[in-house]
C-alpha cells in the first residue's frame, strides 16, 4: 500500500510539473506570437516596422490614381501642407480614367435643401443597407461646398442645370442640380482644370507609368506605411507617412472581375482603358471588407471599337437629348441570341436602369445581342465616329450587310427564319399603333422596310463604370472585414463609390471631389501612432516626376499657342506670312492615340485652307479638334495687328 501511495505521488507530481512546463510554453508560445516580427530585439533597442523596409522614397501621402478622385486628394492634401505622390498607371495624356470622359457635370443641392436631399439619396439606395445614412450624410454636406472649393482653386464652376433627377418617379429627385466648369458639359474642363492645378503644385510629384502594385503593412498593427510601385520593370518601395489614398477606379477593363462580379460573359468600358481593379486587388490583400461589387452605371448596348476597347459612344438607345444618338428612334430593333427583341428600343435607361412593376431593375440583356436596321436607318446617325454612308465600317465588317432577312439571320448565327418572324410581328405592332411586347413609345413605332437591304451590327453590354470596391467611412476610411478602419488606409471616387444601386447622374465625379477632399485632409493629417521622423537620412530618393513643359523656340512672324484637349495642353505654332495663316504645326500633344489622329491630321490644313479658326470639328474628336482651335486662337492673338 505504501509503495502504492508513493507511486501515486509520484505521478501527480509528474503531471504537476507538466502542467506548469506547457502553460510556461503557451505563455511564451503566446508572447511570440503576439510579437511584430517588425519589434524584435536587436541588442537592447526594439527596431520599428518602417526601420526593417529598405524605403527608395518618402511622401506625406501618397494617392494612387490620376483621375478626377486622385487630382482632388493630391490637392486638398497639399492645401493642409503635405508633400505628396501621386502613382499613375497610364502613360502621360493617357491618365484621368473615366473622369475626362465623363459630362464633367457635378451634382449639387441648394443648402437649404440638405435634409430633403439625404432623403433622396437615401431612397435611391433601395432596400439596401450600403452606404450607411452618416457616409449618404457626409456626401450631402460635401457636394453642397464642392463648388466654392473649386472656384477657391481658380476655377469658375457655375450651376447651370436644374432639377436632373433622372427618375421622376422618386420623390427629391427635382433638388438635384449640376454645374460645371464655366457652367458647360461635355468638354473635359473641369478634369482639365483640376489637371492643371495639380501640375502646377510644388507639393505635388506624379509619376506616369507607375502602377501601385502593393500595400506595404505593418503586420501587427495593420498600418500601411506606403505603397509598392512599378517603374521600368523594377519595384520601389515609397513611404508614405500619413496615409495612402487609393483612386484607382474600377475594374470596367478587367474581363474576368467582370465575369466573377457582374455576372456577364463580357462586358465593356465608354471612357477608361487602364481600370483593371488595381486597387480592389491591393485594399484586398490588406484586409480590406468589399461592398456592392454587382452594382454598375450601365449596361448600355454599343458596337465596340477594336483599336481601343471601348464603346464607339455613350448610347445610340432612346431619346435622351444629351447622351444618345436617338438611333434606335427609327427603323431598328435589338434582338438577342434567338433572333427576338427583348427590350424597349424608344427607352434610354437611366445609367442601366429601367422601370419594372414598380422598381428599378438593371436592364436585361440576351447575349450575344444585335441591332438590326433596313437601308432607310443606315443613312442616320449611329454614332458621330462613323462616316455618313457607313460604307468603311460595312468593308471593315462592323457592320453586316444581307439582301434578305434571313440571309442576315444566316451571317448573324441566328435561328433560321427568326428574323423574319421577328420583323414581320415589330410591323404588325407598327401598324396597330401598340407594341404590346415592351411598350414602346407609339410615335416611335417606325416599320422595317419589306424589301432589302438590311443590316446589323453586334451590340455589348457597356457601362460608365463600375460602382464595387473596398467598403469605405464617412471619413474616406477604408474598412476591413470587422468594420474597423484600416490604419492610415483611404479612398474616394469610384473605387468602392457609395452608389449600393441607382445611380443618380453627376454623382460619381461629385463623389470624387467630395471624398478626395474628405479623404485628403485626413490622410495629411499627420499620425501619432508611427515616427515621423525621416527614414531617408543619408540616401538620394528615387524620382520620376516628368520635367516641366519645354520651351518652344520661335522665328520672325512664328506664334506659339496652346489649348486644352482630352491629354491635357496641346501646342501648336503658328507661321505667318503677312496676314496670311502660311501653316500650323503641332509641337506637343497628349490624346489618345486613334481617336484622336483624324483631328490631328485634318484641322490644320483645314485651318490653312479656310483661312480662319471658323472649321468644322471633326466627328469622334470633337475635343481634339477644339482643342487645336484653341490654341491656334491662342497663338493669333499674339500677332501683332
Amino acid at each position: 500500500m505504501k509503495n502504492f501511495k508513493k507511486i501515486v505521488a509520484l505521478i501527480l507530481c509528474l503531471a504537476l510539473v507538466v502542467s506548469m512546463t506547457a502553460c510556461q510554453t503557451q505563455t511564451t508560445t503566446k508572447q511570440q506570437e503576439t510579437s511584430t516580427p517588425a519589434q524584435t530585439e536587436v541588442g537592447n533597442k526594439k527596431e520599428v516596422f518602417e526601420d526593417t523596409i529598405s524605403w527608395d522614397a518618402e511622401y506625406d501621402v501618397i494617392v494612387v490614381g490620376y483621375g478626377m478622385a486622385g487630382a482632388a486628394t493630391s490637392i486638398q492634401a497639399a492645401e493642409k501642407g503635405a508633400k505628396v505622390l501621386l502613382l499613375e498607371k497610364a502613360p502621360k495624356g493617357e491618365e484621368g480614367g473615366n473622369s475626362k470622359y465623363a459630362g464633367q457635370g457635378f451634382v449639387t443641392v441648394e443648402p437649404e435643401n440638405r435634409d430633403e436631399a439625404l432623403e433622396y439619396f437615401k431612397r435611391i439606395r433601395g432596400k439596401y443597407n450600403t452606404p450607411e445614412d452618416d457616409v449618404l450624410a457626409a456626401f450631402t454636406d460635401t457636394i453642397i461646398t464642392n463648388a466654392d472649393w473649386i472656384n477657391s482653386l481658380g476655377g469658375n464652376a457655375i450651376v447651370s442645370a436644374k432639377a436632373i433627377g433622372e427618375f421622376r418617379d422618386i420623390e427629391g429627385w427635382d433638388l438635384m442640380n449640376a454645374w460645371g466648369i464655366n457652367g458647360k458639359f461635355f468638354d473635359a474642363g473641369a478634369y482639365n482644370f483640376l489637371h492643371s492645378v495639380v501640375e502646377k503644385s510644388d507639393l505635388i510629384d506624379v509619376w506616369y507609368e507607375a502602377p501601385g502594385e502593393q500595400l506595404i503593412q505593418d503586420p501587427e498593427t495593420k498600418i500601411v506605411h506606403g505603397v509598392v510601385a512599378g517603374v521600368e520593370g523594377k519595384k520601389y518601395n515609397i513611404r508614405a507617412k500619413n496615409g495612402v489614398v487609393l483612386c484607382t477606379g474600377g475594374f470596367e477593363n478587367n474581363q474576368q472581375m467582370i465575369q466573377d462580379y457582374l455576372q456577364l460573359p463580357y462586358g465593356y468600358s465608354k471612357g477608361a482603358l487602364y481600370n483593371t481593379g488595381d486597387g480592389i486587388k491591393m485594399a484586398m490583400e490588406v484586409g480590406a471588407d468589399l461592398w456592392h461589387m454587382g452594382n454598375i452605371a450601365g449596361p448600355d448596348l454599343n458596337a465596340i471599337d477594336k483599336i481601343t476597347g471601348r464603346s464607339y459612344g455613350y448610347a445610340i438607345q432612346g431619346e435622351h437629348p444629351l447622351l444618345s444618338t436617338k438611333f434606335t428612334l427609327g427603323n431598328v430593333i435589338f434582338v438577342g441570341a434567338d433572333g427576338t427583341r427583348f427590350i424597349d428600343e424608344s427607352v434610354t435607361p437611366g445609367h442601366g436602369f429601367i422601370d419594372f412593376h414598380g422598381m428599378k431593375l438593371r436592364m436585361p440583356v440576351s447575349l450575344p445581342a444585335y441591332c438590326v436596321f433596313d437601308s432607310t436607318a443606315i443613312n442616320t446617325t449611329i454614332y458621330h465616329a462613323w462616316g455618313d454612308d457607313k460604307s468603311d465600317e460595312i468593308e471593315q465588317g462592323i457592320i453586316v450587310e444581307a439582301a434578305t432577312l434571313d440571309e442576315l439571320a444566316e451571317k448573324l448565327e441566328l435561328p433560321a427564319g427568326s428574323l423574319t418572324s421577328t420583323v414581320k410581328q415589330y410591323n404588325e405592332y407598327c401598324a396597330n399603333g401598340e407594341d404590346i411586347q415592351f411598350g414602346r413609345h407609339e410615335e416611335t413605332l417606325n416599320p422595317l422596310n419589306t424589301t432589302g437591304p438590311y443590316y446589323a451590327f453586334e451590340v455589348v453590354p457597356t457601362f460608365t463604370n463600375t460602382q464595387g470596391g473596398p467598403r469605405r467611412d464617412a471619413e474616406g476610411r477604408i474598412l476591413d472585414t470587422n468594420g474597423t478602419p484600416i490604419p492610415h488606409l483611404y479612398s474616394a471616387g469610384e473605387l468602392g463609390a457609395i452608389w449600393g444601386d441607382i445611380y443618380q447622374g453627376a454623382g460619381n465625379l461629385s463623389e470624387c471631389i467630395s471624398f478626395g477632399r474628405i479623404s485628403g485632409i485626413a490622410a495629411a493629417a499627420a499620425k501619432d501612432d508611427v515616427d515621423q521622423k525621416s527614414v531617408m537620412d543619408g540616401k538620394t530618393p528615387v524620382n520620376f516626376k516628368i520635367k516641366a513643359s519645354q520651351t518652344f523656340e520661335t522665328s520672325a512672324n512664328e506664334y506659339i499657342g496652346v489649348g486644352s484637349g482630352m491629354g491635357g495642353n496641346l501646342t501648336v505654332k503658328v507661321t505667318m506670312d503677312g496676314k496670311k495663316i502660311a501653316s500650323v504645326e503641332i509641337l506637343s500633344q497628349n490624346e489618345t492615340k486613334g481617336i484622336s489622329d483624324p483631328a490631328i491630321e485634318k484641322i490644320p490644313s483645314a485651318i490653312v485652307e479656310a483661312q480662319s479658326t471658323e472649321v468644322d470639328t471633326v466627328s469622334g474628336a470633337t475635343t481634339t479638334s477644339k482643342a487645336i482651335i484653341q490654341a491656334v486662337t491662342d497663338a493669333l492673338s499674339k500677332v501683332k495687328q
